[in-house]
C-alpha cells in the first residue's frame, strides 16, 4: 500500500515537473520571441534613423555646395550681364528703367556672342529674333477654353510654339535652354521682371507682351492639356519656374480682373510652394517661398 502511495505521489510530482517544464518552456519561449521581436524593431527603427540622419546629411552637404554655387554664381552673373543682375529682385523694385533696360541688353550680346542665331539658320540678332516670336506669339495664343471640344483644337494646342514658331525657332530656344542650363533661371526671372515693370507713372517698358497676353500664356500652361504636357516635357528646374512665373502671372491678372477663363490659383500655389519645397538646386529659393508665402496669405491658404 505504502509501495502503491509512493508510486502515486512520484508520479504526481513527475507530472507536477513536467507541467511545470512546459510552462516554463512556453513562457520563456513567448517572452524570448517578444524580445526578439523588441530587437528586431530597435534595429530597424535604429537603422532608419540612420538612414534619416544620413539623407539629412546629405541634403545639408548639397544645400552648404548650393550656398556656396550662389555666390559663384551671383559673382558670375554681376562679371557677365553687370552689377545689377545679383541685384535683380521680385519683392523689391530695386532697380530704375534704365540699369533693367541694360540687364536685358546685356542678355541678348550674350546670346549673340554664343552664336546661337546662325547655328540656327536665322538671320539677324538674338533680340531680334526676340521682337519677332514675342510678336508671333501675341497674334496666335493658344486655346483655353475650349481645347477639349475636338481633336483639332487639342492638336493645335499641343503643337502651338511648333506651330506658331517654326522649326529653327523652337531649336534655337532648345539649345539656349541645354546649353545655358546655369543661367536659364536668371534669364527666367528678368524676363518676368522686365515684363512687369512699371514706373511710378504706370509706364511699362517698350517691347513688353501686354497683360492679356501674358495671363492667355499662363492659364495655357496651368489649364490645358497642352500647356500641361509642354511643362512636363521640361527638365525639373524649367517645370517648376514656369509654374512658379504662371502663378505670379495669374495673380496679377486676378488684381486687374483679366482672368476671364475663371482660373482658380489657389491649388496651383499649394502645388508650386511643395515642388520648390523639395527641389535642390534654384539659386532664388528662398526668394520664390518668400513670394509664394504672401499669396498663401492673401487667398487664405492654410
Amino acid at each position: 500500500m505504502a509501495y502503491e502511495k509512493l508510486i502515486k505521489y512520484s508520479a504526481t510530482v513527475l507530472l507536477i515537473l513536467i507541467i511545470a517544464y512546459l510552462s516554463y518552456s512556453l513562457i520563456t519561449g513567448y517572452y524570448k520571441e517578444k524580445i526578439e521581436t523588441a530587437k528586431k524593431q530597435e534595429r530597424t527603427a535604429l537603422q532608419e534613423k540612420s538612414q534619416t540622419l544620413e539623407r539629412e546629411i546629405t541634403n545639408l552637404e548639397k544645400e552648404i555646395n548650393d550656398l556656396k554655387g550662389q555666390e559663384n554664381q551671383r559673382e558670375w552673373l554681376d562679371e557677365t550681364f553687370g552689377k545689377g543682375a545679383s541685384r535683380l529682385s521680385l519683392e523689391q523694385k530695386n532697380l530704375t528703367y534704365d540699369e533693367l533696360e541694360q540687364l536685358v541688353k546685356a542678355f541678348f550680346a550674350y546670346i549673340d556672342e554664343k552664336g546661337y542665331v546662325k547655328k540656327n539658320k536665322l538671320t539677324g540678332s538674338a533680340y531680334d529674333q526676340y521682337l519677332t516670336m514675342e510678336n508671333d506669339l501675341s497674334k496666335n495664343v493658344p486655346i483655353i477654353s475650349g481645347e477639349t471640344e475636338n481633336l483639332y483644337n487639342l492638336l493645335q494646342n499641343t503643337a502651338h510654339f511648333f506651330r506658331v514658331l517654326g522649326k529653327e525657332r523652337v531649336c534655337l530656344v532648345k539649345d539656349i535652354l541645354t546649353e545655358e542650363s546655369d543661367i536659364v533661371e536668371f534669364a527666367m526671372k528678368l524676363s518676368y521682371v522686365w515684363y512687369t515693370y512699371e514706373n511710378e507713372n504706370g509706364i511699362r517698358m517698350k517691347e513688353q507682351p501686354s497683360l492679356e497676353v501674358m495671363y492667355d500664356y499662363a492659364a495655357f500652361f496651368m489649364n490645358s492639356l497642352g500647356g500641361k504636357s509642354y511643362i512636363l516635357r521640361r527638365d525639373s528646374n524649367v517645370r517648376i519656374l514656369m509654374s512658379f512665373y504662371s502663378v505670379l502671372i495669374m495673380d496679377i491678372a486676378n488684381d486687374n480682373k483679366v482672368n476671364t477663363n475663371g482660373i482658380d490659383i489657389r491649388p496651383f500655389i499649394k502645388t508650386t510652394y511643395n515642388d520648390i519645397t523639395n527641389y535642390i538646386g534654384l539659386f532664388d529659393k528662398r526668394e520664390y517661398l518668400n513670394v509664394l508665402d504672401k499669396l498663401k496669405i492673401k487667398y487664405n491658404i492654410y
